[in-house]
């Protein structure tokens, strides 16, 4: 079974997508009312002791596949070697890691950018400061018997599956179909639901073009005519996926951000590592990785899809590719989506990068 096409990463990614508010417009008023669930979600977490100087609480999501386990075990395994201990919550929901960075609960958190930029446009002074990976594992997989170019998808009886509107399925396709000279009031879209939900969707031609993971695209071909249309690396170079992130007052203060130095150290010392060496993945997919048959998934197939992910797509980049120009090229596919609102994006504002800087900088 692969990495990317089992039964829990289906569930686990459609809850990651699906039940943040992206479909939804919001106001500031919207986003701040996020702030009424940190009580809850805080109970199943961290102590209420204060964090020590050494210390740093960390929001992250409820599942890791292998794209995630290099830079995971940077936090859980590098950055104690750093001297920052970081203290790990997880939730199944996207718009609980953001509220609760929020509301100060957690102290850095991992998210979407798409989120991040909403919740800006909103008023509330979130900050990007670094990548948690680049790209992903996901393309753009059609049914060549109906689709023979991106013009396509205009086509009356062509429907495109994706997880919810104005998420980073449908912002990946729009991204592909507007350089085509695409229309986009012609395309007809339905919310599917997660990976797995999608894969089956195209394979019973409820839709004709879908996103679907890397490793499940040989199992799709067998079924009939399909092909991909579209990989984020190669059309966007790069995709940006998830972020690292913290409110603007924390990364203010001194012993914050160095906090917030230690570790981007660790998970940049990681993706080094990770990208180098598959003894070093394998460690980290072993005890990060949520995938059920983990443990008896044949090494043969673990180290191709190491070498996939570290050489072929180039997820984990040594410098940290942390760089405007790469969140501002998507942004008129986030425009279009309407994953965010029509107006100006301050990503100077939004993006602060002396963090990785002064990281690079001490690991040389």
């Amino acid at each position: 079974m692969s990495a990317s096409s089992c039964p829990t990463e289906t569930q686990e990614e459609e809850e990651r997508m699906s039940k943040h508010t992206m479909a939804q417009p919001m106001t500031r008023r919207s986003a701040l009312r996020l702030l009424g669930g940190i009580p809850l979600a805080a109970s199943a977490g961290f102590a209420g002791t204060a964090a020590a100087a050494d210390s740093v609480k960390l929001i992250n999501l409820g599942f890791a596949l292998g794209i995630h386990c290099p830079p995971t075990y940077g936090i859980t395994d590098e950055c104690p070697k750093l001297g920052l201990q970081v203290e790990m919550q997880r939730f199944q929901r996207m718009r609980d890691v953001l509220q609760t960075v929020m509301g100060g609960t957690g102290e850095i958190g991992i998210a979407e950018p798409i989120l991040l930029l909403r919740g800006r446009q909103a008023g509330t002074d979130l900050v990007i400061f670094g990548n948690f990976y680049l790209h992903t594992t996901l393309v753009v997989a059609v049914n060549t018997d109906q689709i023979k170019t991106w013009k396509d998808l205009e086509k009356p009886d062509v429907t495109v599956g994706i997880n919810s509107q104005g998420d980073i399925t449908q912002v990946m396709i729009i991204g592909g179909f507007l350089k085509a000279g695409g229309d986009l009031s012609k395309v007809k879209w339905a919310d599917v639901g997660g990976s797995g939900t999608r894969l089956r969707a195209l394979l019973s031609k409820r839709v004709q073009a879908t996103v679907v993971h890397f490793d499940q695209v040989p199992e799709i071909q067998k079924s009939g005519n399909y092909r991909v249309i579209l990989v984020p690396h190669k059309e966007y170079d790069p995709w940006i996926n998830e972020i690292v992130f913290a409110r603007g007052d924390w990364l203010k203060n001194p012993a914050n951000r160095r906090k917030a130095v230690a570790f981007m150290k660790g998970v940049i010392l990681a993706s080094r590592r990770g990208t180098a060496d598959f003894g070093y993945y394998k460690t980290a997919f072993l005890k990060h990785a949520t995938l059920k048959d983990k443990e008896t998934m044949p090494e043969a197939e673990m180290q191709a899809h190491w070498k996939e992910l570290a050489h072929g797509i180039g997820v984990w980049p040594a410098d940290n590719a942390f760089r405007p120009a790469n969140l501002e090229k998507l942004l008129p596919y986030y425009h279009a989506a309407q994953a965010i609102e029509d107006k100006p994006v301050d990503l100077k504002a939004a993006m602060d990068l002396g963090i990785v800087a002064q990281a690079l900088k001490e690991l040389g």
